[in-house]
């Protein structure tokens, strides 16, 4: 981590520059395939581009793929901002950047039951360090650092609507060589927890979790399996939040949209299939699962991260912070 950084304040970011009038029709076109609010589009020259001018001279100065972590707690838009990013390096500035993310790294269903079978059924929920296939994504980061020009491989989709991982066929392809990865999830480049694990943190805990077992093994995997996966990451980037009570917010709307989303695409046929969107008293239970995490990301990854964005309740950025250039 570089502790010494630069802070710009939002306002403060104003940089006209020649790209940024034809990037904004490919900005708008991301933010529209991702039914995410179209005012962002507003940030282009005093966020996005200065943060991805920032990443290209990081590539270009990388021997090999950049891995760029971008962590940050549910719903707060870290999605739509690599998928952004990503195409203002591909257009703006000629360069091959994929993202990944960590919701498309969950196990099967079947596997991820299987494991919940072995230790605890809480591991039948995805979110935690436990229902990702790490043995999975570290092969995918060994492929993609080695990717050469003219091959191609795939990445894995997960659809959360069936709460399984999509067919080979639906899988994202990527051709190499890339030059950035965004690796993105909302634990993404986190620490284990030290101490209190011994008292529950909250209801869910308390109910399904009084021996420990599911958080003392969510906090021994992320000591090892998860650290080994996280030691790809290059530069890590961190996206905070005010506070924990904001994040419940952020992933509602999230669920809402997935719904509108689904409802589009299937119309009258949404209540007669199995699809799972949460109610949000689901949500509020589901989200139990993270929270002893997520109040721990808060409380670290500001002071471990190289890139530190302050987002305000409206998920709109304050400020980034840069590590300072020696």
């Amino acid at each position: 981590m570089l502790k010494q950084q630069n802070t710009f304040h939002y306002q403060d970011l104003s940089m006209p520059d020649p790209l940024s009038k034809r990037l904004r029709f490919d900005v708008e076109q991301v933010l529209s395939s991702l039914y995410a609010d179209p005012n962002l589009v507003e940030q282009l020259d005093g966020l996005y581009l200065p943060f991805a001018s920032w990443l290209s001279q990081k590539s270009g100065a990388a021997k090999s793929t950049l891995v760029v972590g971008v962590g940050g707690a549910q719903g707060c838009g870290k999605t739509t901002f690599c998928n952004v990013i990503s195409r203002i390096l591909h257009k703006g500035f000629d360069l091959n950047c994929i993202v990944l993310s960590l919701d498309d790294l969950y196990r099967t269903r079947q596997d991820r039951l299987k494991f919940a079978h072995q230790t605890t059924a809480m591991f039948e929920v995805r979110g935690v360090p436990g229902t990702h296939d790490t043995d999975l994504a570290l092969l995918l980061f060994e492929r993609l650092k080695n990717l050469k020009e003219g091959e191609v491989m795939k990445l894995p989709r997960f659809d959360k609507s069936i709460d399984d991982r999509k067919a080979v066929h639906l899988w994202q392809e990527v051709q190499g060589p890339v030059d950035v990865v965004l690796f993105e999830g909302w634990c993404v480049g986190v620490p284990p927890v030290n101490g209190g694990l011994h008292r529950p943190i909250n209801a869910l805990e308390a109910e399904m979790d009084a021996s420990g077992v599911w958080r003392n093994t969510v906090n021994q995997l992320l000591k090892e399996d998860y650290k080994k996966l996280f030691s790809n990451i290059n530069l890590m980037a961190w996206m905070q939040a005010p506070d924990y009570d904001v994040v419940y917010h952020w992933r509602n709307k999230q669920e809402r949209m997935l719904e509108s989303h689904l409802h589009d695409i299937h119309g009258v046929l949404l209540d007669t299939i199995d699809l799972k969107v949460m109610s949000s008293g689901e949500l509020k239970r589901f989200m139990q699962y993270y929270e002893r995490l997520t109040r721990h990301m808060l409380s670290v990854m500001p002071e471990r991260a190289d890139v530190l964005f302050q987002l305000n309740r409206d998920q709109s950025v304050a400020e980034m912070r840069l590590p300072v250039e020696h």
